[in-house]
């Protein structure tokens, strides 16, 4: 359950830009808690991915500040940033360092000059948990992109962060990887009270999320619940954002049969549909 007394991230009046006459991030004021589940949303060139470079200090902001625990992310801070949040690149080849997903995990580790006893414990640990135990000593090379994403994320596992950050993580995974890591996500901060940020495309992730960032030219457009960031459909029409295949098979029965809600939560939809066959049985 997430938190609402201590702020995990705060964007204060932030504004940034790429270049001097360019304003990818405009003004952007907002909280995420701790052991929140948030997904930002919004088409290319929105300033979705751009936040995650915001958070982690990759950039600085030309005005307004951010916080991680209330520290100011700035220059004379950046081991705590490190210590604090990890990120999850939408391409897994981009983080890998090491020759084998041991050396992977590793290199972390040895940056921060952990006892190797304990990094090898530490291995241990994350590789069960992220089922990737058989494939500790095989080279890069041959790994599927699925493994590979499980590399990275054991990478940031391993030195535990606070903060998780999932930067279009799924959009080059096959279904099946794809739905795993949506089940991690999920695992992450419900068993291991991680604050995870999810920046996606995929309007399916947001059903299990806490709250939902949507941006728009830089701008923040809403910022609510799922239910709530759905309830305004015309809003997210006019920007051409799907909608989650629950909310349309619900829409569709809801234009036959009056009394039928707009529902998001499969098990919900689900069982609202049994309720309508025995009720029309």
């Amino acid at each position: 359950m997430k938190n609402k007394e201590i702020v995990a991230v705060e964007f204060v009046n932030v504004t940034f830009g790429y270049t001097p006459k360019m304003t990818t991030l405009d003004k952007l004021s907002f909280k995420f808690f701790d052991n929140e589940y948030i997904c930002i949303v919004g088409h290319n060139g929105s300033g979705k991915s751009t936040i995650s470079k915001v958070i982690t200090g990759l950039v600085e902001p030309r005005s307004g500040c951010v916080k991680i625990f209330d520290e100011v992310v700035d220059v004379n801070n950046k081991r705590f940033i490190c210590d604090n949040v990890g990120i999850i690149f939408q391409n897994p080849d981009n983080q890998f360092i090491g020759i084998t997903p041991e050396d992977d995990i590793a290199f972390g580790l040895e940056n921060r000059k952990v006892d190797p006893q304990d990094i090898g414990d530490i291995i241990k640990q994350v590789s069960k948990l992220m089922n990737i135990e058989d494939i500790l000593e095989k080279e890069a090379s041959m790994l599927s992109g699925g493994q590979k994403q499980r590399v990275a994320i054991s990478s940031i596992l391993a030195i535990n962060p606070k903060i998780i950050i999932f930067d279009e993580s799924t959009s080059m995974l096959d279904p099946k990887a794809k739905s795993e890591l949506k089940k991690l996500m999920l695992v992450l901060k419900e068993k291991f009270g991680k604050t995870i940020i999810s920046i996606t495309h995929d309007m399916e992730e947001i059903i299990n999320a806490d709250r939902v960032l949507v941006m728009e030219g830089g701008k923040l457009l809403q910022f609510g619940t799922p239910s709530e960031i759905f309830e305004d459909r015309e809003k997210l029409q006019k920007n051409k954002l799907d909608f989650p295949l629950s909310l349309q098979i619900s829409s569709l029965l809801s234009k036959k049969y009056n009394n039928f809600p707009l529902i998001i939560d499969y098990d919900e939809l689900v069982s609202e549909i049994v309720k309508l066959g025995e009720k029309n049985a």
